[in-house]
């Protein structure tokens, strides 16, 4: 194996994967497919519904604005998907674009990123969906006034409902996920026309800098930004869909564009009306500061109470269909890129075997019997405290996904220049992913810094563990058995090829 100060290696000359191994479902997942789960994935309802308040608080009436900004942004490291998805697309998805794009300087530093990134996402991945599965008990627990142990119960059988219905098979379990998409999507978007054609005066609202603190754009610095970005976070979800769809390197470019751009009209249309909304309700200034404020925890169920009553009971619903086809759309892609780890010797090769349906259902158990791990014991370590748990979860499993979009950013420039100098172009693989880099830098520092309020001031701590927890189980695979970090990192050819010959 060549060394860091070695030539950097041709491009892909990569050991096949054997006949006799567990493969996932080739060609089964069409480009509908591949967008539905990536929409369900990102969960609009949940996750405007968790954020609004944060934003109106800083920027006031301009909160919209936010968002589309956001969007933009994420639109860069999108990009860096795009591209490795048009060359190697890989059921490891950002394991492998690391792995392969660093590698094709420096071989052996490729394969350690690959392994931590690998280690990072099986954490942090159910981290962040233990946000989400809490949330959804803890809406339908608020609703109907069932406490603690209510919300506990219905974010477990939420979880038990859903793995059959993973372990039928990838399409079946996407488009249930589009589904429950189109009811939150359905939802939004006859709330947002109902509200934003009875405020009359305030529809133009966001383009005043009232109310927040400090109000308008100067409100949009910090965390503000970082929370409207990982408001985004699930955009990748097809990039490990990728052995499953029928013409990946085409699929996935479109699904991600698509995806973040349908997000993108979704969070303004809703944050708009939202903002136009409270400002006709209570008035220019205090309605929308109500709207940031803690004693409004229902922004959008109260908007319909007081413009569409007759809607209330849909919104109540959404907030459960959004986190639940989150859950499952984020289980079919994040599951894969366990199994691909597992294939190539990241974890017992027991973790690597699939249904007669193709369905990896041993990384399935792993991702959920994590999620519950993460529901369970926060719920007694937290006396049931269901806020603090799904913000916790979503701010400490956020940051490690954020850093490895930033380590695919910096991997592009590496994997284009060294494997296909001719298809070089400095913009869409050099500006675009600094642009990308400094979105995401910024928003991890917003994250950890530890001058925020607690619990947040201690954010980095957590984080900086689920750090050394990858590095040292690369460490250990590294000394054990170093060719399966070489095969992570360089996984893929066998679907090239596939890919290819369709």
């Amino acid at each position: 194996m060549a060394t860091i100060d070695e030539p950097a290696e041709q491009p892909v000359a990569v050991q096949s994967v054997e006949s006799s191994e567990a493969r996932l479902a080739r060609g089964a997942l069409s480009l509908f497919d591949t967008i539905s789960s990536t929409l369900a994935n990102l969960a609009p309802v949940e996750g405007i519904f968790l954020s609004v308040t944060l934003v109106v608080f800083a920027m006031g009436a301009q909160a919209p604005w936010a968002f589309l900004i956001a969007g933009v942004a994420i639109l860069a490291t999108g990009n860096t998907m795009s591209e490795f998805s048009k060359s190697i697309p890989s059921a490891g998805s950002f394991v492998t674009f690391i792995g392969r794009g660093v590698g094709a300087r420096a071989p052996r530093t490729g394969s350690v990123l690959a392994g931590i990134t690998y280690y990072l996402l099986v954490i942090c991945y159910p981290v962040t969906i233990g946000a989400v599965v809490v949330f959804m008990g803890s809406w339908v627990s608020s609703l109907f006034g069932w406490g603690n142990a209510g919300w506990l119960a219905i974010t477990l059988a939420g979880v038990v409902v859903a793995v059959p219905l993973l372990l039928r098979g990838v399409v079946i379990s996407a488009r249930a996920s589009f589904v429950m998409f189109c009811s939150e999507a359905l939802g939004l978007i006859i709330l947002s026309v109902v509200v934003l054609t009875e405020v009359h005066g305030h529809l133009g609202a966001p383009f005043h800098a009232n109310g927040g603190s400090p109000g308008g754009f100067r409100g949009l610095v910090g965390l503000t930004f970082a929370l409207a970005v990982s408001g985004f976070v699930g955009w990748e979800n097809s990039g490990a869909l990728a052995e499953e769809s029928r013409n990946p390197r085409r699929y996935i470019p479109i699904t991600v564009f698509s995806c973040i751009a349908i997000i993108t009209v979704l969070y303004v249309l809703s944050t708009w009306a939202a903002v136009a909304g409270f400002a006709d309700w209570k008035g220019t200034v205090s309605g929308v500061n109500f709207l940031g404020s803690p004693a409004e925890a229902t922004p959008f169920l109260d908007l319909s109470r007081h413009f569409s009553s007759w809607f209330d009971w849909f919104i109540g619903i959404v907030g459960f269909t959004s986190s639940f086809g989150c859950f499952i759309a984020a289980a079919n892609s994040q599951t894969r890129i366990t199994f691909n780890g597992a294939r190539a010797g990241l974890l017992p090769p027991s973790m690597a075997t699939v249904t007669r349906t193709k369905v990896p259902w041993a990384s399935v158990a792993i991702y959920a019997g994590l999620t519950v791990l993460l529901v369970v014991i926060p719920f007694f370590a937290m006396h049931g405290n269901a806020v603090s748990i799904f913000s916790d979860e979503a701010g400490i499993g956020t940051v490690p996904i954020l850093i490895v979009y930033l380590l695919a950013n910096i991997a592009l420039p590496l994997h284009v220049l060294a494997t296909n100098r001719a298809a070089f172009r400095p913009v869409r693989h050099v500006l675009v992913p600094v642009i990308g880099t400094a979105v995401l830098v910024y928003g991890v520092w917003e994250f950890v810094q530890p001058s925020q309020p607690p619990p947040a001031d201690v954010y980095w701590a957590w984080i900086l563990g689920i750090v050394v927890i990858a590095v040292i189980a690369t460490a250990i695979v590294y000394v054990r058995r170093r060719s399966a970090l070489d095969r992570a990192a360089t996984a893929g050819p066998e679907l090239i090829l596939a890919a290819d010959s369709r």
